[in-house]
């Protein structure tokens, strides 16, 4: 039982919305219950789509909880700064050592628990992010109010951000504003890849709050709309991806989220690696002797206007049924 993200399920997405109730800040226990989650979500193949969203008006993430990061902030040591690095070199490889095995994360998971919250809070929320931006199935954002700090940076971890028109709605990353700079592990990855590292130094210098048509315009969001648009909006880019080939779709988000951050030859092999993983499909089987067979074979020639709407009809998966193998 869960008590602050709520968990919905209609056909193959699900949704999970943040509900921390009075100012919906991020806790150590909302990254608790997300971590159980989204583990759950990886390993489910009846899930295909996942949708984040707010659980009640204004918030889709206000925050983190600040009054959690001052006890950290009180309790951590002050080592030098030659020690400082060589101690975040080793936390970011026990790190990705946990994400790639599940014991190494039990132990930590053990040894955080004894910690402060602010403590477990800083862990959860690296595994929390890493496990989005390495989820295999789709993950939609559907950003219906402030979205500020680690707000931002969950959304941006998502494949897809849609947010909500409203006159006090607004997305970024304020954290310098209070001495800090943002903890997600990705902003030296993630935010110079969506908006540029112009913008990026922009939003990480100034803490600068976007309206959703200013976060529109430098690429944070895809698209902003009115508010009873964008659950609708969602849903149903959700429901079409949902009907897509799992694999494929798994693959194509390896190929973008960590080929593009390797050297050429490393991320060829990555790209390599999830060709060979699709052509061997069942699926893919399937989806490429139905379009010969019944699609290809019905035209005389180039009849562009059929091939575009067996086009549309495929995108929107009317005509293959997919199942994941």
């Amino acid at each position: 039982m869960t008590e602050q993200i709520k968990v919905t399920r209609a056909g193959a997405v699900e949704t999970i919305a943040f509900a921390n109730p009075p100012k919906n800040f991020i806790t150590h226990r909302m990254l608790k219950e997300l971590y159980a989650e989204l583990i759950r979500v990886r390993q489910d193949p009846a899930v295909r789509a996942l949708v984040l969203t707010g659980g009640f008006p204004d918030s889709f993430l206000t925050h983190y909880d600040v009054s959690e990061l001052i006890e950290y902030a009180r309790l951590a040591p002050k080592p030098p700064a030659r020690l400082n690095d060589l101690t975040a070199r080793l936390m970011s490889r026990a790190i990705a050592l946990a994400h790639r095995h599940p014991v190494v994360d039990r132990i930590l998971l053990r040894a955080f628990a004894r910690r402060s919250p602010g403590e477990q809070g800083i862990y959860y929320w690296a595994r929390c992010l890493d496990l989005l931006d390495t989820l295999p199935q789709p993950a939609i954002a559907a950003i219906n109010g402030l979205s500020l700090g680690g707000g931002c940076e969950v959304a941006l971890c998502c494949d897809f951000r849609f947010m909500a028109r409203g006159p006090h709605y607004r997305i970024g990353l304020p954290e310098v504003l209070v001495g800090i700079i943002p903890g997600g592990t990705g902003t030296p990855l993630r935010l110079p890849r969506v908006v540029g590292e112009a913008k990026a130094l922009e939003m990480l210098l100034t803490g600068k709050l976007y309206t959703p048509e200013e976060a529109q315009a430098m690429g944070l969001i895809h698209e902003a709309m009115e508010l009873d648009q964008l659950m609708p909006r969602v849903m149903e880019l959700a429901q079409t991806l949902s009907r897509r080939a799992p694999l494929a779709m798994a693959a194509a988000k390896r190929d973008i989220r960590e080929g593009s951050r390797l050297s050429y030859p490393q991320g060829r092999a990555v790209d390599l690696a999830a060709v060979g993983v699709t052509m061997a499909s069942a699926d893919a089987v399937t989806g490429m002797s139905q379009y010969v067979n019944d699609l290809v074979a019905k035209y005389d020639g180039l009849d562009l206007p059929r091939m575009l709407q067996d086009a549309e009809d495929l995108a929107a998966g009317r005509l293959v049924q997919y199942q994941g193998k």
